[in-house]
């Protein structure tokens, strides 16, 4: 299935599908493998050991051997993981797709990206819609369980600035949205003032009086008959 194609659900699920829709597209097109990832070094994990994680602290071996290798602190890691922060669901859709939240959504991209780093601001963008569709609360668990790709790659040593960018998105969330109101509308009177709509032209009547007519020629009169003789009277 094409990235798109999981971009328009992400849209249609902030815009009001269903909870069963929600439910089920969710276990369809959320990620099922994280690739942890620190400098060349990669660990491939399943989801649902990242969610025990997070619940409980519970720690894989392969989860234990990158956080020795990214020196991060275990508990700032899982707090990290399960902190939840608002984005309201009505206004989260118009902000991202504006030109500030496409930017920061695509530096976010550079921390949770798709395995070759193409468009990993535009599956990051489902991603966050598709989490806030659910209660309007989104976090970083959340956000790799709706990651739009069978895979997702998160790079460890990034990840506290990655969650202060999505924070920096909640909080500056109304401002962004009335800058996104303000473009739209610039750019429409723009395109109003460049291309006046044209008004069906009035057909222009000729101003110049038509030629006179010429009087037509007198007919010629009949010639004269001859005189006949009447007999009996010679």
């Amino acid at each position: 299935m094409k990235l798109t194609k999981f971009v328009s659900i992400g849209i249609a699920v902030v815009l009001g599908a269903s909870a069963s829709v929600l439910s089920s597209s969710s276990r369809a097109l959320g990620a099922e493998k994280i690739v942890l990832t620190f400098g060349p070094i990669r660990q491939a994990i399943n989801i649902s050991d990242l969610e025990d994680f997070a619940k409980d602290g519970t720690t894989t071996p392969t989860l234990q051997q990158i956080i020795q290798f990214s020196k991060m602190d275990a508990q700032i890691l899982r707090g990290l993981m399960g902190l939840e922060i608002g984005l309201k669901p009505a206004s989260l859709a118009r902000v991202v797709y504006s030109t500030p939240g496409e930017k920061i959504t695509d530096e976010i991209g550079q921390v949770i990206r798709t395995q070759r780093r193409t468009e990993s601001g535009k599956a990051l963008r489902a991603a966050v819609l598709l989490a806030a569709g659910d209660d309007g609360k989104v976090s970083l668990l959340e956000i790799l369980k709706k990651y739009p790709l069978p895979e997702v790659y998160v790079d460890v040593a990034s990840i506290s600035a990655a969650v202060g960018k999505v924070q920096s998105l909640a909080g500056n969330l109304q401002t962004l949205l009335q800058d996104s109101m303000r473009q739209t509308t610039s750019t429409t009177e723009k395109t109003r003032t460049e291309s006046p709509e044209q008004l069906p032209r009035r057909s222009v009547q000729p101003t110049t009086p038509p030629p006179a007519r010429r009087p037509a020629a007198p007919l010629p009169a009949p010639a004269p008959q001859p005189m006949r003789p009447i007999r009996g009277l010679w």
